[in-house]
């Protein structure tokens, strides 16, 4: 089965739309929700009903506590703390309910899931280093953990030794003596370096055993014009304001932002340096693209973006992942693209990526 693991939503139901169809879009057949489905953002009733809608589990996080009244948010910083009892008014008594009940772990034959950690799953402790992570390898003996909390994509190794590592968000296979622990990021409040404004989370086969990390840029804007009602106004704006500074670059242009909805990715790259660009136009009759890169031997790991076009040029979907030594994908063509641009290269470094296969196939 393919699982789509997500977490931190904070209500930004626009991310969370995102997400949700770019899973179904990769073949995933359950959603799991670490946590923090409400705090923050704009829009919790709405978060709350697509989840409880589309996810076969979701668990409680230390935001979900708090607005349900099960811990004291005294100790939240104040827009967190504003959230909460904003939140809290306008949660619907079924919803309350809700968040109440959600359970703190979620056990499954090949993984294990929490919101914080596993140490201690009721007190929302932090997964930040290798010490941390060191703790939770100890509390459990699951090969793979995955948590949230942090907001930050990234996994936490371990093998023989004992040692732990810590490693940025790269595609992986488990592999038999090695243990895992994944961060699969924010959907709704990123916090990664460089202010990128981007959901996270990641797919897991336990068929194939594999990991893979998504990413997803949205627009701030596109966040915060949601119902812009000018009684609820106020309300938006200050819901707006924490994942505006995690999305600095994005605050200027939310101010001077139309009225009209947006709902497109924006242009954003992820890729420092392109290495190699492969475009192709899309028949009338093609339902599907299919992707096939092998990475050369002895070249670094490439980062790949697909981007569809409508025939004006305008994006509609982007999809990224990270190729180690191959990727093979089928993925469904959006309705209205023309073309389809494959690039890939370096997020950083001065090695470029080299390919022994590169290409885009439409296929019916």
């Amino acid at each position: 089965m393919i699982y789509a693991i997500l977490s931190d939503i904070h209500a930004n139901v626009l991310a969370l739309s995102g997400v949700l169809d770019d899973a179904q879009r990769s073949g995933a057949e359950s959603v799991i929700c670490l946590g923090d489905v409400v705090g923050y953002g704009p829009e919790p009733e709405r978060a709350i009903e697509m989840l409880r809608k589309c996810a076969a589990t979701t668990l409680i996080g230390n935001h979900d506590a708090a607005v349900a009244g099960l811990i004291d948010s005294s100790d939240f910083i104040g827009l967190a703390a504003d959230a909460v009892a904003r939140h809290r008014d306008a949660l619907s008594a079924e919803s309350l309910a809700w968040l109440k009940s959600l359970p703190s772990v979620f056990a499954d034959k090949s993984f294990a899931c929490t919101h914080g950690d596993f140490t201690a799953p009721e007190s929302f402790e932090y997964i930040s280093d290798e010490t941390e992570a060191a703790a939770n390898f100890a509390a459990r003996r699951d090969q793979l953990m995955f948590v949230g909390h942090t907001h930050v994509p990234e996994i936490f190794l371990t093998g023989a030794s004992g040692k732990v590592y810590r490693l940025p968000p790269t595609d992986f296979t488990l592999e038999n003596g090695k243990r895992y622990i994944v961060n699969p990021g924010s959907v709704g409040y990123p916090r990664t370096d460089g202010n990128i404004c981007e959901s996270t989370y990641v797919l897991y086969d336990d068929t194939e055993r594999t990991v893979t990390f998504r990413h997803l840029p949205f627009t701030v804007r596109s966040v915060m014009q949601t119902g812009r009602n000018p009684k609820r106004l106020k309300k938006r704006i200050l819901a707006a304001i924490v994942i505006i500074a995690a999305c600095a670059a994005g605050a200027t242009a939310w101010w001077l932002a139309p009225e009209e909805r947006v709902e497109t990715v924006t242009e954003e790259v992820a890729i420092g340096h392109v290495d190699r660009t492969v475009g192709c136009t899309l028949p009338d009759s093609a339902k599907k693209l299919v992707v096939q890169v092998k990475v050369a031997k002895g070249s670094p790991p490439a980062q790949l973006q697909l981007v569809f076009r409508s025939i004006s040029g305008k994006t509609l979907w982007e999809e990224r992942w990270t190729a180690k030594k191959s990727k093979k994908a089928t993925v469904k063509i959006p309705h209205g693209a023309a073309s389809a641009t494959l690039s890939a290269g370096r997020a950083t470094g001065d090695i470029p990526s080299s390919f022994s296969e590169f290409s885009l196939s439409p296929v019916q």
